[in-house]
Formats: structure tokens, C-alpha cells, sequence
């Protein structure tokens, strides 16, 4: 049984429309989320006041845990960018449940170990020049999805590569006059995945 099965088992379904904040950064946790259908973003905001975009969740993914466990402030904001459905599940219930399926706990502590290894790459990745983690970003998620379209606002792709959003559209004008990437409203399509490759 996956975490997600788990916390399906034992909590209770809710429904949020596009827009709707499922966690605030800063709130105490006390429940935490299993996203049954639709989308998510994960951000923080900077000590500079600038939203840092943390990622993208979907169906399977399980949002809030550590707060709920620890009983501390949310370390970012979870925004549904589609109507969502999920399962609700409250801290006391997660304790109980990670009690008594040890298998589980350990299962979390490895998600949670990936979850750290992305970040800590994707901030390393932010010492890099800006075309360069700008393509990173786009061939890395056309990889991973089998998908070259990269579905974001201007401001989101930003966040998500710590650039302003003045500066992620130069750099998006750049690759597109190179004959890499094609812009649409609201998406990126990769042209040329080898020449995108070779900026990142």
C-alpha cells in the first residue's frame, strides 16, 4: 500500500476550484493532502519578497505531511491551477497511520529524500546562466512528462528558475529567435530538443 492508498483510505474527500489555496505558507499544520484529480503549484516566497516556484503536483502526490507531523508553520503555498479533488487527513490520523504501517514511514522518507535531492539540484542549477537554466528546466520536463509543450504563465517560469519575469521573457525571445523553443500563450513548445540541449 502507497501513501497515497493509505491516506485515500482514511480521510475524507474535498473539493477545491482553480484558484483556491489548499495550504498557506505560514498556517500550523494540521492535515495534510492526497491529490486524487488535478493540478497544483507549490511556491514560497524569498527572503526578498520574489515567489520562488517549488513545483508542480497531480494526481498521486501527497501535499503537507511534514507540517502536519511536526505541528509547525507551512513552508510554502499549495494554489490548485485546476478544479482538484483530495483526500483530507488530519495530523493525528497520519501519526496513527505512520505507527502502525512502519513500511509506510519509511517509504515517505524516501519520497521525501528524492523530493530534497530535485530542490537541491535545481538551486545549484541557479548559479548557472539564465538561457542556461531556462533550458535545463524545458528539456528536463519534456523528459520526464514525454511531453515538449512545458504548460506556465511567464511569471510561474520565472519562479520556477529564480529570474525576473522580465528577464525569463528575453531569454525565452532568445531561444525562439534561435529556432529552439516556440512560444505560445501561456505554454513553451520545444522545436529543437539538440540545440536546446546544448545550451543546458
Amino acid at each position: 500500500m502507497s501513501m497515497w492508498d493509505a491516506i485515500a483510505s482514511r480521510g475524507t474527500e474535498v473539493t477545491f476550484a482553480a484558484g483556491d489555496v489548499l495550504l498557506r505558507h505560514g498556517d500550523l499544520g494540521r492535515h495534510c493532502y492526497a491529490i486524487r484529480e488535478g493540478l497544483v503549484l507549490v511556491t514560497a516566497t524569498s527572503s526578498q519578497g520574489s515567489t520562488v516556484v517549488l513545483g508542480r503536483r497531480g494526481p498521486g502526490s501527497v501535499l503537507g505531511e511534514l507540517a502536519a507531523l511536526e505541528g509547525a508553520p507551512r513552508s510554502a503555498t499549495v494554489r490548485a491551477t485546476t478544479d482538484v479533488t483530495a483526500i483530507v487527513l488530519q495530523a493525528n490520523d497520519l501519526e496513527d497511520l505512520l505507527r502502525e504501517e512502519p513500511e509506510l514511514a519509511i517509504a515517505e522518507v524516501r519520497r521525501l529524500s528524492r523530493q530534497l535531492r530535485a530542490l537541491t539540484e535545481r538551486y545549484a542549477m541557479r548559479s548557472e546562466e539564465l538561457r542556461t537554466r531556462l533550458a535545463s528546466l524545458l528539456v528536463t520536463h519534456a523528459v520526464e512528462t514525454d511531453d515538449p509543450v512545458f504548460r506556465s504563465t511567464r511569471e510561474e517560469l520565472a519562479g520556477w528558475i529564480g529570474a525576473t519575469r522580465e528577464a525569463t521573457i528575453r531569454a525565452l525571445r532568445d531561444l525562439e529567435n534561435q529556432g529552439s523553443i516556440s512560444l505560445r500563450r501561456g505554454a513553451v513548445e520545444i522545436v529543437d530538443e539538440d540545440q536546446l540541449r546544448s545550451f543546458g
